[in-house]
This record gives C-alpha cells, structure tokens and sequence, in this order.
C-alpha cells in the first residue's frame, strides 16, 4: 500500500475514531459496569448467572476479573446480551493516528539530522536555523513517503 492511500486510511480513521473518544471520559466505575448495571437493574447474581449460563460464584469472578483487567472479551459480550446489551470495544487514539505517524517520522528525522549535523560540523559546513528548518521539514515528509521498514522500531 502506498503512502497516499495508509495517508487516506488514516485520516477516514481518525475522523471515526474522534467520534469515540466520548467513551474516554467514564472511566470503570469503582464496582465495575457489570455489577453496576446488575444492580441498577435490580439483579443478583444467581439471576445474571442464569441468563448466561453461570453459577453466582463464576458470576463474582467474572466482576472481579473486570475490575482487575482480566476479563475475557468473550464473557464480556455474553454478559452483554443477557443484559440486552450491546458490548462495545475500541481503541481510542489520544492524539489521532496521523499525528502519531507524523511524531514518529519527526523522531527519526531527528536522529539522522543529528548525524548530518555532526558530520557537516566537523567538516565546517553548518546550515543556518532556517536552512535546518526546511531540511527537517523535506526529510520528515521523505520519512513519511518512504516509510522504512524499522519505522516503528525506535
């Protein structure tokens, strides 16, 4: 896939994955949105434990498995639908995917003007700031373009 089209990718992803950062805010409530909702709606845990299947003592595992992170996504769904609820899973980017890209470029482009510039010290041909400035602008896209393979490597 070229640069132009991961580019298109990223940016239709990014418009997506803004409308879900909405879901960044309600952190895990201090019981877990499992035992939370059976409460609200007035259910025990035998009575959750029914629906999918599972005695009270897998249901109480299954809560506190949640609140510790270690909850199976697939027990997670099946709770879910015995809820007559809808499981929802996602990866929000803090900053977008475009900007990640464009961070990671801009490190690289980092390192190698680094290099070049002591090579060009020792060699006494320093660039002025803004001769820097748009070298670093042309390797960043040139970075961006080209993508190397060990681009997520550093």
């Amino acid at each position: 896939m070229e640069y132009w089209d991961r580019k298109l990718m990223r940016e239709q992803l990014d418009k997506k994955l803004k409308k879900l950062s909405i879901l960044l805010s309600p952190e895990l409530p201090e019981r877990g949105w499992v035992k939370l909702i059976r409460e609200a709606l007035g259910m025990s845990g035998q009575e959750l434990g029914k629906r999918i299947g599972l005695n009270q003592s897998s249901v109480s595992r299954l809560e506190s498995s949640e609140l510790s992170g270690d909850a199976k996504l697939s027990s997670l769904k099946k709770t879910a639908d015995a809820l007559n609820m809808k499981f929802v899973y996602g990866f929000v980017p803090r900053d977008g995917l475009e900007n990640m890209v464009k961070r990671q470029a801009q490190k690289i482009a980092q390192e190698r003007m680094a290099k070049a510039s002591h090579t060009m010290l020792l060699e006494a041909q320093e660039l002025s700031d803004e001769e820097k400035a748009r070298m670093f602008d042309d390797l960043v896209q040139k970075i961006l373009i080209e993508q190397p393979k060990d681009f997520w490597e550093r």
